[in-house]
C-alpha cells in the first residue's frame, strides 16, 4: 500500500465524525462539492444518508468547525441556509465551541449541534484510521495513475459524481453516475495496472446509485411490480422530467421548427423519428425488471453501504467475496452497459 497522508486538525475530526456516523448505520460521504450553475460555493464537509423506515428516508449535511475560534453562530446561519439549497433533511454544526446558548440557538432553527464536550469525548474513543482509507489517501491513489487527467480524467469524474449528491438523488443523477460507471468498469478491463483503482472508484460510484434509487423508491414501493417497472424505466429513459415532461419539450421544439424552417414539417418528422428510435433503444428495461424487484429494493440501502465499504477498504478485496444482493446489482448494470460478464469477472483474478 502507498504511502498515507497525514492528517491535519481538521481533517482528522472529519474522519472521526464519519467513523462516528457509519457506526451508527448512515451511509456517509466526506467532501461533498456544493456547485450552483457554474459556481465551486462550498464543499460539504459529511452527507449523510439515512433510512428510518420503508416509507422514510433522511438526507443530513454536517459542517464541522474544529478550530480555537469555531464562530458557531455563524455557522449555524450558515448551514441552515445550505441545507435549504441542497433540500436536505436534516442539518447538523459540530463545533468545539461548549456555550449552551450556541445549543440553544441551534434548537431554535432547527439545526442540531455536536459541541466541545461531544468533540473532545469522541476524540477520545474514536479512531478514524483503522481498516478504511482517508478521502486524502483514496484521491492519492488515483493520482498514482499519471495519465489519469488525459485518459478520461479520473479524479475529476470522482469529484463531479460525489457534487450530484448536493443536487438531489434524481434519476438524471443516476444516469450520470451511470456513465461514470460505466467508463471505470471498461478500464477494468482496458487498464489491468490500473485495475484496483478503477474498481474503488466503479465501487463508489455504484454506491450512489444504488443509495438513489433506495430514496426514490420511497414513492414507488405502494405500486404494483408492473406499475413499479414502467416508473423505473421511464425514469432511467428520459430522466427526472419523465416521458411526459421530455415529449413536450421535444412537441415544443419541433413546432417551432415546423413553424420557420422551409420544409419544416418534414424535418420535424424526421427529427422526431430518430430521437424516438434513440429512446427506444436504450436498455432500460434491464433496469426497470430489477429495481422493482421487492428483494432488491429492501437491499439497495445495505448495498450501497457494502459498495462504499469496498471502495474504500485499506486492505483492498474485489467484489467477488461480496455478498450475492451486491454482485447481483453489479451484474444487472454490466448487462445493462453491454459489458461481458464473463470477461469482465476474468479480470478479477489478477486483483
Amino acid at each position: 500500500m502507498g504511502k498515507q497522508t497525514a492528517v491535519g486538525k481538521g481533517y482528522k475530526m472529519e474522519e472521526l465524525l464519519r467513523s462516528y456516523f457509519l457506526k451508527s448505520g448512515y451511509f456517509v460521504v466526506r467532501g461533498v462539492p456544493f456547485v450552483y450553475e457554474s459556481f465551486d460555493v462550498t464543499d460539504i464537509d459529511l452527507w449523510l444518508y439515512g433510512r428510518a423506515s420503508s416509507v422514510s428516508r433522511e438526507i443530513t449535511i454536517v459542517d464541522i468547525k474544529n478550530k480555537k475560534t469555531p464562530q458557531a453562530i455563524e455557522r449555524i446561519f450558515w448551514v441552515q441556509g445550505l441545507k435549504q439549497a441542497t433540500k436536505a433533511t436534516n442539518a447538523v454544526v459540530a463545533t468545539t465551541d461548549k456555550r449552551q446558548e450556541v445549543k440553544d440557538f441551534g434548537r431554535e432553527l432547527g439545526v442540531q449541534v455536536l459541541d466541545g464536550s461531544f468533540l473532545d469525548k469522541l476524540n477520545k474513543t474514536e479512531d478514524p484510521l483503522s481498516g478504511r482509507l482517508l478521502d486524502e489517501d483514496f484521491f492519492s491513489k488515483v493520482s498514482e495513475y499519471a495519465l489519469g487527467k488525459l485518459d478520461g480524467d479520473w479524479k475529476g469524474r470522482i469529484i463531479s459524481s460525489k457534487g450530484l449528491l448536493s443536487k438531489g438523488l434524481s434519476f438524471d443523477s443516476c444516469n450520470e453516475w451511470l456513465n461514470h460507471a460505466r467508463f471505470f468498469a471498461e478500464q477494468v478491463i482496458t487498464k489491468p495496472m490500473q485495475r484496483e483503482i478503477a474498481l474503488r472508484c466503479l465501487y463508489i460510484i455504484c454506491s450512489f446509485v444504488a443509495i438513489a434509487i433506495d430514496y426514490l423508491m420511497r414513492e414507488l414501493s405502494f405500486l404494483d411490480t408492473s406499475d413499479r417497472v414502467l416508473a423505473i424505466k421511464d425514469g432511467f429513459t428520459y430522466g427526472s422530467k419523465g416521458s411526459g415532461g421530455v415529449k413536450r419539450i421535444i412537441n415544443i421544439s419541433m413546432g417551432l421548427v415546423e413553424q420557420y424552417a422551409s420544409d419544416g414539417a418534414a424535418i420535424s418528422n424526421q427529427v422526431r423519428a430518430g430521437i424516438e428510435r434513440q429512446f427506444a433503444s436504450l436498455p432500460t428495461t434491464i433496469l426497470g425488471d430489477y429495481f422493482a424487484k421487492t428483494e432488491v429494493t429492501k437491499s439497495l440501502f445495505s448495498v450501497g453501504k457494502e459498495f462504499e465499504l469496498l471502495a474504500m477498504q485499506k486492505l483492498f478485496a474485489t467484489h467477488s467475496a461480496a455478498s450475492v444482493e451486491l454482485r447481483s446489482m453489479l451484474s444487472c448494470l454490466l448487462d445493462y452497459w453491454g459489458i461481458n460478464r464473463v470477461e469482465f469477472s476474468e479480470q478479477l483474478k489478477g486483483s
